[in-house]
């Protein structure tokens, strides 16, 4: 499948700001940076720093390159590359876990390999950190999610599966696990794709319960089944139901249960976000968030700031543009974004894990940027928290953006892959402006807007869609973004056209 016929989106803008002292800083490590990816951080112990994994796939023009990378950290300040194990996949999952209870981590990873093929592979970690594959016994999935946990409360991790099988079925399985052999039991919960299913202990019973979001073949679905001795019996709570989704589990209000963060698609085609409060351990109520609504998601919570709460990184997409976005948990469901200068990037992921053991959480973030770079990229955070001192308040406050500074200087530029006579010349099109300063938000969005339906009468409303360039501080600055985007699609062979104004 070409990548340009399948990421052309269509999003405004957002200003991009970044700290003179950043809170996560890049280090270096030879990823090649891909979409649709698999990201994992890979333990050998608890004394010593976990390696990461990242597969997935990538194009030099329409040529597409699926790689699997295992590289390993030689200091804080940089990684080494080294063979990587595992299969290279992409549009899958990867869970990691210490499944054998031997002391270090054991992976499963399930996606589409080199040879077009739906796979799944365990793999279980040997004493001298070498990987052995284990004989499979798993239906592997495709846009789906893994994860680990002990349903049946028998002291081993059992596996929560769901996505479209070879088919295109849609499944949600839960393989128990005994002595190392996994066995699917029937649960009768619903397939979801675009989306995942997670489990945690919401009614404090001591098994886990499941929560479900995605694309359930033909309505969007987010749904929590509750465990009664291992029986999945769906909650009467009132959940928006999304697809192009993604669901968490975590105590964000800090009252001791676990309360749903929820980001995706409505059935409206509109990103949307919530939060909804775990009360009494039957009703979750709907609370208000001031958090960038994202579909096509990701969700990770962890405590970047080691102050005993789960912040949130997302990767996704909004009306404006891709972004990955960090908040810190300030208590009772308010979340303040932390600003980083890490891009945002669709058909990606965000993942924490603290890979220097400094004792704070840093990420390992993969995807596509709007000007279709690849990232594939580790950040170390710097906050380096005294973990011992309570008093002082050791967080480094990040400005939040403020979209009323500047004026900046953009461009506006457009995609297609259409004949913008309305004949049957279908080819791969690009319409960009030059550079202005803008006065008035979404001015120059407006203005290219209007421009483009007198150029392309047959520019339908439903494909109607521009991006503004991150705003630039000089028009210099702006002038050389314009032509580096101008030149990476005339590589991959779009007709480039001037709308000036």
């Amino acid at each position: 499948m070409m990548l340009k016929k399948v990421f052309i989106t269509f999003v405004l803008s957002a200003l991009v700001f970044s700290l003179s002292a950043q809170i996560f800083e890049p280090v270096s490590s030879d990823l090649q940076g891909v979409m649709e990816p698999l990201a994992a951080w890979v333990s050998l112990d608890e004394s010593i720093r976990p390696n990461a994994f990242l597969s997935g796939e990538y194009y030099i023009k329409d040529s597409q390159t699926i790689v699997s990378q295992y590289v390993k950290s030689h200091n804080k300040d940089n990684f080494y590359n080294t063979n990587s194990p595992f299969p290279a996949l992409y549009r899958g999952a990867v869970a990691v876990a210490d499944y054998d209870k031997d002391g270090d981590d054991d992976i499963i990873m399930t996606g589409i390999n080199r040879e077009n093929t739906l796979i799944i592979r365990l793999f279980r970690q040997e004493d001298n950190g070498r990987f052995t594959q284990i004989k499979e016994m798993f239906t592997p999935v495709t846009d789906g999610s893994i994860e680990w946990g002990d349903f049946d409360n028998d002291e081993d991790l059992d596996l929560l599966i769901t996505g479209k099988e070879y088919n295109n079925a849609l499944s949600t399985r839960i393989y128990r696990n005994d002595a190392g052999i996994f066995t699917d039991i029937s649960t009768g919960l619903p397939g979801v794709y675009n989306g995942n299913a997670t489990w945690a202990d919401f009614d404090k019973d001591k098994d886990l319960d499941v929560l479900i979001t995605g694309d359930a073949g033909n309505r969007p679905l987010t749904a929590i089944y509750r465990n009664d001795n291992g029986k999945l019996i769906r909650l009467g709570a009132q959940l928006a139901p999304l697809k192009n989704s993604a669901g968490a589990w975590g105590d964000l209000d800090g009252d001791g249960d676990q309360d749903i963060l929820l980001s995706g698609e409505d059935e409206k085609g509109y990103p949307v976000v919530f939060a909804y409060a775990n009360q009494s351990n039957t009703y979750f109520a709907q609370m208000q968030v001031a958090m960038r609504p994202l579909k096509n998601c990701t969700i990770d919570l962890g405590d970047f700031d080691h102050d005993g709460d789960p912040d949130v990184v997302m990767t996704g997409e909004s009306l404006e543009r891709s972004y990955t976005l960090i908040y810190q948990n300030k208590g009772g469901f308010v979340f303040e974004p932390i600003i980083t200068g890490i891009p945002g990037v669709a058909s990606g992921t965000a993942v924490w894990g603290d890979y220097d053991l400094d004792g704070d959480l840093d990420l390992m973030v993969a995807g596509l940027t709007i000007c279709f770079d690849f990232v594939g990229q580790i950040y170390r955070n710097n906050l380096n928290p005294v973990i011992e001192q309570d008093e002082e308040n050791i967080f480094i406050d990040a400005p939040i953006t403020d979209l009323s500074i500047g004026p900046f200087y953009y461009y506006v530029f457009s995609s297609c892959y259409c004949d913008p006579l309305g004949g049957d010349d279908i080819a791969y099109h690009l319409y960009v402006s030059n550079v202005h300063l803008q006065k008035q938000r979404y001015e120059l969005n407006y203005k290219f807007n209007d421009l483009l339906l007198k150029e392309v009468p047959n520019w339908g409303e439903t494909d109607r869609g521009y991006r503004t360039s991150n705003g630039f501080a000089t028009k210099k600055e702006a002038e050389e973004a314009r032509k580096q985007l101008i030149e990476s699609y005339r590589v991959t062979n779009y007709k480039i056209h001037h709308l000036d104004w």
